[in-house]
């Protein structure tokens, strides 16, 4: 979203807008989607890049190749499924989420016009959360890659994990906006040099654009909803798949509590990192929105001085806030609000099933705590823990030819190391 204003704070929205559309060009140079911005009618469009869809294709043809293969794979097994329903999922609702774009473009535009200066506002915070989930997106994708032992399986992962991981990109950059939006909304009720007729119209446009800001964050949860439920049995999975693998070891002849591999670290501390990213911009957003909302009631008698002067003759009745908010076109719903939905599944216009924000951090820490506290008491009641290693040579897959012997490809010396927690049987 091209702006026209020259920039005069450090690290303020236009820096932040600017930044985004460095990400759009790097997305269009690695063809990861064809999405374009029109500066004539200054609308997001798909634009047609034969490229693009010939990485759509490609990322198709690996699917079947990988089912064919799955059995060969030692490392993350079977997750390419959780990555693949939320991108199958996006790509079913582009073109719904290009209307949401054009109508997050639509809200800037008229703030940035409405408020002039007053737009340029500084939120060094978002700029550092910005910068922080790109560096940790890339980290994590050559985790995860460096990870697999065969070139053939990081080809045919590697599409639909890169997908997964820009999802997570672009919902953190939503509620970044989202939160500097609010930032900026915000600013209506910290400068006291305009007069009473200018405060009025300026936050009057503000209150209306509130109700559309507040649908964007539901459309951009409803977009979601199905990433985010995957991130939830990523998160349960890595952390009971440990214990399941635990039992009886009758040739040590103990009791196995936990079987913790080092992948299971890495994939579990490489979710926490990125899902607390996300939750500390979520904590920003919703900070930043209920400072809106309490300001806007506080604003009670001087809008009621002003207003009164505008129509005075309203049945003797004094108009207040929420007579403005209705004017406006702000549902009930948004006129008191107190959580974020993280997560709203809907069918057509119904909505099914609906996440806050504050269920899945409390989720997050119960599960944070379970992990930290298990061990420590399994220790506390005399289980051990010892670092064991053992070396597989797996076989990855087997072809056999007319009148030769079989083919295999294999991963030799593969060493996996692991945290086992365990109680010697008497």
């Amino acid at each position: 979203m091209p702006l026209s204003a020259q920039l005069h704070k450090l690290l303020c929205v236009c820096h932040i807008v600017s930044y985004f559309d460095y990400q759009k060009k790097v997305c269009q140079l690695l063809c990861l989607y064809n999405l374009r911005y029109n500066e004539d009618t200054q609308k997001f469009g798909f634009g047609h890049q034969l490229f693009i869809y010939f990485v759509c294709f490609w990322s198709l043809l690996c699917l079947p190749f990988y089912l064919m293969f799955l059995d060969g794979y030692v490392i993350d097994r079977g997750s390419l499924f959780i990555y693949l329903l939320p991108c199958i999922y996006y790509k079913y609702l582009e073109s719904s989420m290009l209307g949401t774009l054009n109508e997050m473009a639509k809200v800037h535009r008229k703030l940035h016009s409405t408020l002039g200066t007053m737009f340029c506002v500084s939120v060094k915070r978002a700029y550092c959360c910005s910068w922080l989930i790109s560096i940790e997106l890339v980290f994590v994708i050559y985790w995860q890659i460096e990870s697999l032992k065969n070139d053939i399986q990081r080809l045919f992962v590697f599409s639909c994990l890169f997908g997964w991981h820009l999802q997570l990109l672009l919902l953190v950059n939503s509620y970044i906006w989202l939160q500097s939006i609010y930032v900026v909304m915000n600013q209506i009720f910290t400068l006291n040099q305009l007069t009473n007729e200018e405060h009025w119209k300026r936050f009057r446009t503000v209150i209306k654009q509130h109700g559309t800001v507040q649908q964007i964050q539901r459309d951009i949860s409803h977009y979601f909803s199905v990433y985010m439920c995957s991130v939830v049995v990523l998160l349960t999975s890595i952390f009971y798949r440990a214990v399941s693998e635990a039992g009886f070891d009758w040739d040590q002849r103990r009791l196995v509590l936990l079987r913790l591999q080092f992948w299971h670290i890495r994939y579990f501390g490489n979710l926490v990192l990125l899902i607390g990213t996300l939750l500390m911009v979520l904590c920003d957003y919703k900070s930043e929105r209920n400072k809106f909302l309490k300001a806007m009631w506080n604003t009670q008698d001087r809008l009621q001085i002003t207003w009164s002067s505008i129509s005075s003759n309203r049945c003797k009745q004094t108009p207040d806030v929420l007579d403005l908010m209705i004017l406006t076109g702000n549902s009930y719903r948004n006129m008191i609000c107190t959580t974020v939905t993280l997560w709203e599944l809907r069918i057509k216009k119904d909505i099914v099933l609906t996440l806050e924000t504050a269920c899945f951090m409390n989720y997050f820490f119960l599960l944070m705590l379970t992990v930290c506290l298990v061990p420590i008491i399994a220790i506390a009641n005399g289980f051990k823990i010892d670092l064991e290693h053992k070396l597989l040579n797996y076989a990855f897959y087997e072809v056999y030819s007319n009148n030769s012997d079989p083919l295999s490809l294999t991963i030799d010396n593969l060493t996996m190391y692991s945290y086992v927690l365990s109680h010697a049987l008497e």
